[in-house]
């Protein structure tokens, strides 16, 4: 059978003929799940169309499966008819067709509710019957394997290969409802040690980025896994929650063992930034804790989500001094967003505080409606943080600062190129990736 993963893109994303790619080649990275479905359809004849770094391939498929974002769902309602005849079955699978099953059916001829490498294989042997249902949910087994194939593919970055150890929403009871792991997976499953430590051996490339929620949330597992792998000398950038500063005994490990870049999830600095801001003993306790993480010639991201009430302009000045003098390396930010049919978004929704246009909810475009400020007020807010944080003084200046820390080699590929690497994308007006 003829199979093709449709991952679409953002308008300003999308791949123009005789146009350059847009974008930082170190931020093009090919979907995971085609990757993992990849894997299981060896049989098949699978190809990867990714909007992003070329155009529709002259193929008639007997199945396309694409992944549907929720700001994206208006985009592919409208055009993936366009691309493909009724005479091709389309499945879609994601937040969208997860949350809103339905609506989903409007465009496919099947929907997959939460993991689609769950029920790949039935859905496979029905297509073969010809007989393929309108809705799959996902079961427990969850596909860990992956074909690499797919990231050598021209356009995708050349410097990193990506890596899931683990699927599932580890975020803290506050951040859950903003977590799209806690909408497409039930509950938190790890892979085995000994096929992941394999699975790690065939990487070819050097640098490994761990696409968990929270790589740390089982340290015992993670820091196993690090040591086992040693031999390999790979360099790994992760994310984790703040609470890797209640055992900082574990950052010589995570150094000794390759890691080069930690970013701290939202919790780290948490909500009610405006007043904590003003808090002297705040600010000392994460500027101590970055150089904390600096000591060991790690390089320091923090994410962060705004848009929350008591923000103004003289809260953003001061937001952007305040990382400039605790040292963060990179910034992603990102404006409060709850995800559709969660508490956090129906008491939104009953206060009347809410956009319910899903082409806004890219993370970015704000759709919470805050009392005394407008969406245009906040979004030029966000942009200047964003803009100011990635310029081209402050990431020299930051540079100055750090350098020393992080010794000469860190500083070249995992401070200056992802720096460069946010601020082309932002040059370039394509936003953050996905």
């Amino acid at each position: 059978m003829n199979i093709v993963f449709y991952n679409p893109a953002p308008t300003q994303q999308r791949f123009r003929p005789f146009e350059a790619i847009k974008g930082s080649p170190f931020f093009r990275r090919p979907n995971y799940d085609a990757m993992r479905l990849a894997y299981l359809s060896k049989r098949e004849n699978f190809l990867y169309y990714d909007e992003r770094i070329e155009e529709k391939p002259d193929l008639n498929p007997d199945l396309v499966v694409v992944y549907v974002s929720l700001n994206l769902a208006r985009y592919i309602e409208n055009i993936i008819r366009e691309k493909w005849d009724y005479g091709t079955k389309i499945i879609s699978y994601g937040p969208f067709p997860t949350l809103f099953p339905k609506e989903a059916k409007n465009f496919s001829d099947s929907v997959v509710i939460g993991d689609i490498t769950s029920v790949w294989a039935k859905i496979l042997k029905d297509l073969q019957q010809d007989k393929i249902a309108p809705r799959y949910r996902a079961r427990n087994n969850i596909q860990f394997g992956v074909d690499r194939t797919i990231e050598f593919k021209y356009g995708f970055t050349p410097l990193l290969s990506q890596l899931r150890t683990a699927y599932g929403c580890e975020c803290q009871e506050d951040e859950k409802d903003y977590c799209y792991e806690n909408i497409l997976y039930h509950k938190v499953v790890r892979t085995k040690l000994d096929e992941l430590v394999r699975a790690i051996a065939q990487i070819k490339r050097k640098v490994v980025f761990i696409l968990d929620d929270d790589f740390l949330g089982d340290p015992d597992y993670a820091l196993d896994l690090l040591e086992r792998c040693w031999k390999y000398k790979k360099m790994w950038i992760i994310q984790t929650k703040g609470k890797l500063f209640h055992s900082p005994e574990i950052l010589p490990r995570l150094r000794d063992n390759g890691v080069r870049i930690i970013y701290l999830k939202e919790d780290w600095l948490g909500r009610n930034l405006p007043e904590k801001l003003e808090d002297k003993d705040f600010v000392k306790k994460k500027s101590r804790e970055t150089n904390l993480i600096h000591n060991y010639r790690i390089t320091v991201g923090c994410k962060l989500r705004l848009g929350y009430e008591g923000e103004n302009y003289d809260f953003y000045l001061n937001l952007f001094k305040f990382l400039m003098h605790i040292r963060i390396d990179l910034i992603e930010v990102s404006v409060q967003t709850p995800i559709p049919r969660t508490p956090t978004f129906q008491k939104f929704l009953k206060a009347e505080r809410l956009v319910r246009d899903f082409t806004l909810y890219d993370q970015w475009m704000p759709v919470v409606r805050i009392p005394g400020i407008t969406p245009q007020a906040l979004y030029s807010w966000m942009e200047w943080l964003r803009d100011k944080f990635y310029s081209w003084d402050s990431i020299l200046l930051r540079n100055i600062l750090v350098s020393p820390r992080l010794g000469f080699y860190n500083t070249i590929f995992f401070y200056l190129l992802p720096n460069l690497s946010y601020r082309n994308n932002f040059l370039e007006k394509v936003g953050y990736p996905p």
